[in-house]
């Protein structure tokens, strides 16, 4: 499933209640991205483990929907 997409995880998650209590073992795989959504960020490991400066924090908060207007 999709990692990034909350309706993803809550269908799958709802498909895996289901599948309970037959006796064996549910496992979900998700995908995601390190840095999804920040153009600066998506494909590599760096920042992993390294905190952004605070023009970086800035550029980066801009680009995701979800933080628009909170810092």
């Amino acid at each position: 499933m999709d990692g990034h997409d909350f309706n993803s995880i809550q269908s799958t998650m709802a498909e895996a209640k289901s599948m309970c209590g037959n006796g064996t073992p549910i496992v979900i795989l998700m995908k995601t991205e390190m840095g999804q959504g920040v153009d600066f960020m998506m494909g590599t490991h760096k920042w992993h483990g390294s905190p952004p400066n605070e023009e970086q924090t800035a550029n980066a908060l801009s680009q995701l929907e979800e933080t628009l207007g909170d810092y």
